[in-house]
């Protein structure tokens, strides 16, 4: 479980049980976590290379697969960027968000490419 819970903010607090410190890196590790959810969420909604909102996919399944995503995906790469950013910020949360829409983004070009390929190749 701490793989998923310790994203590794505010590296330099230290704390011995509960502590404003660990409050603070709960909060960060939510809002890190729900930011990078959603900006998988947020490129399912606009097909790509058009720019479109597409409310057909606004679903309740679509949230929660986008989630479990980001359950499986998240954690490396802020434990990355926490290790180049000390202090967490906006930064943190704008660029889980741009994480999580470019994850996605590439793994639906990659799905074309591989169409692509497959008929060209086939």
């Amino acid at each position: 479980m701490r793989y998923f819970s310790n994203l590794e903010f505010l590296p330099d607090a230290v704390d011995l049980g509960p502590s404003a410190a660990a409050r603070n890196r709960r909060r960060w590790t939510v809002a890190a976590y729900v930011s990078f959810c959603l900006g998988i969420f947020a490129r399912q909604l606009i097909p790509y290379p058009k720019v479109v909102v597409e409310t057909a996919n606004l679903r309740w399944e679509s949230l929660l697969a986008a989630f479990i995503i980001g359950l499986a995906l998240f954690p490396p790469i802020m434990r990355w960027l926490n290790r180049h950013r000390r202090k967490p910020g906006a930064e943190h949360v704008v660029s889980a968000f741009g994480y999580g829409f470019f994850v996605d983004l590439a793994s639906a070009g990659a799905a074309a490419l591989a169409r692509v390929t497959h008929i060209i190749g086939g």
